[in-house]
């Protein structure tokens, strides 16, 4: 079984983290192209929506199945089939009592490798560059979330309408 998990602290409160995990414009602005989610049914993320990943270096040799295992307020479960086989957890909750302070977001993945020959190639290649490259994935949603929320802040207040 291998496990990667990686936790940012970002200062945007949970509804702002929430769409740029989901929204289609802002999450192509912090997910890895080192990997590409392609929607088989919409773009949507309701439990049972079905995905396919594709490592963007490797074309279409190894691809996978992900679909939406289970969605809450916070939480996004994928289950993945293909090459590798397992879950990819997004989850996101306040670091805080603060309904307007900061969010932990948490990403894990936990995975068997289904041919029984990668794992020597997947530990000393693919591993090393998959943590680092979860860790600048990171820090870009990071970025993303914190842009969104001081965005969100400076909007002007809308107007009350005419009596």
């Amino acid at each position: 079984m291998y496990v990667l998990e990686e936790f940012v602290v970002v200062h945007a409160p949970m509804d702002v983290v929430d769409r740029v995990i989901t929204e289609r414009n802002l999450m192509m602005r912090w997910a890895s192209p080192s990997v590409r989610f392609d929607p088989l049914d919409g773009w949507r993320f309701d439990e049972g929506a079905p995905w396919k990943l594709t490592l963007t270096g490797l074309g279409d040799v190894m691809p996978a199945d992900y679909v939406v295992h289970a969605r809450e307020p916070g939480l996004i479960l994928w289950a993945y089939n293909g090459f590798w086989e397992g879950f990819d957890a997004w989850h996101w909750f306040p670091a805080s009592n603060d309904p307007h302070g900061p969010t932990i977001i948490q990403n894990r993945l936990e995975y068997e490798l289904r041919s029984p020959l990668l794992p020597l190639f997947w530990r000393f290649t693919l591993v090393p560059f998959m943590k680092w490259d979860a860790e600048v994935q990171m820090q870009r949603l990071k970025r993303v979330c914190e842009q969104e929320a001081r965005r969100l802040h400076q909007q002007p207040a809308a107007l009350p309408k005419p009596a």
